[in-house]
């Protein structure tokens, strides 16, 4: 695909918002950023799911892994992946391998981040890069394997203690973002006391309607004034941003002058780097 393609493919199928929405901008960016680096290279999608971004790395070598317990809970066994385990205690490849390697929506299930880190460097070849989006304000999700939710000097610390001296970090989001996407979502859930859908709740209580009522009438309100607001003032994220939605990080590996090896297709880059 080209850039016109795989913007909308990122906005129409995968659901992506676009106008006045900086972190959906800052996103796109940052997996062209990483597509353009793994060109003509090998990449491993690292915590794959559903491969969502597979389609960015068309000229890539793309390498999948996925841990079984993901991959049971959400209900993806039809989906084939190159590798299967936990990323946070081995990854099947040999040292200096891979080109790049891309993280999304993954550090924050992980029971042992800095061994995934690790393993990234191990793996990656000298001038290799990691590409990394995790969350830092967001709620818990894909319970219970939901661990970790890093400030940016506490992923820069697991980034350098893992080898990695070149590591930039920028938030995803801005504060009112961050703010805004969430301010009407935790009304609801207040309100409600928890996720319970509407009918459960009524088949609970039923004096509980004229508060359910009240709940989606603020959390409508709330959403269209977190809107008006959004459009008025945010105009994405900067350095300084210390609430982000989440970070956007690349770490490189110290390149040296061996020259990388190159691979005619995944089958022959399988035969020689996977290691069992």
């Amino acid at each position: 695909m080209n850039k016109k393609a795989l913007k909308k493919y990122f906005v129409k199928d995968l659901k992506h918002g676009w106008l006045w929405r900086y972190q959906s901008q800052a996103l796109f960016k940052f997996l062209i950023d990483a597509s353009e680096f793994c060109k003509n290279g090998v990449v491993l999608d690292a915590g794959a799911g559903r491969q969502r971004y597979k389609p960015f790395f068309e000229d890539s070598i793309y390498v999948s892994q996925e841990h079984i317990e993901g991959i049971s809970m959400k209900n993806m066994h039809s989906v084939e992946y190159d590798l299967i385990g936990q990323i946070d205690k081995k990854i099947p490849l040999r040292d200096n391998s891979v080109d790049g390697i891309l993280s999304t929506s993954v550090v924050e299930h992980l029971r042992h981040p800095e061994e995934f880190f690790r393993e990234a460097y191990r793996i990656l070849r000298p001038g290799g890069k990691l590409f990394i989006n995790c969350p830092f304000c967001y709620p818990e999700h894909e319970e219970p394997f939901d661990f970790n939710r890093p400030t940016r000097f506490g992923l820069q610390e697991w980034l350098k203690n893992a080898g990695f001296r070149e590591v930039a970090i920028e938030p995803s989001s801005s504060c009112t973002e961050a703010v805004c996407s969430f301010f009407a979502f935790s009304v609801w859930n207040d309100i409600r006391k928890g996720n319970k859908p509407g009918g459960e709740i009524l088949r609970e209580n039923f004096l509980r309607l004229p508060l359910l009522c009240l709940a989606k009438a603020v959390y409508v309100i709330s959403g269209a004034i977190c809107f008006l607001v959004k459009i008025s003032i945010d105009r994405g994220p900067h350095r300084e941003t210390t609430f982000p939605i989440g970070w956007l990080a690349v770490a490189t590996k110290e390149a040296n002058n061996a020259r990388p090896q190159a691979f005619k297709d995944k089958k022959e880059f399988m035969e020689k780097c996977k290691n069992e």
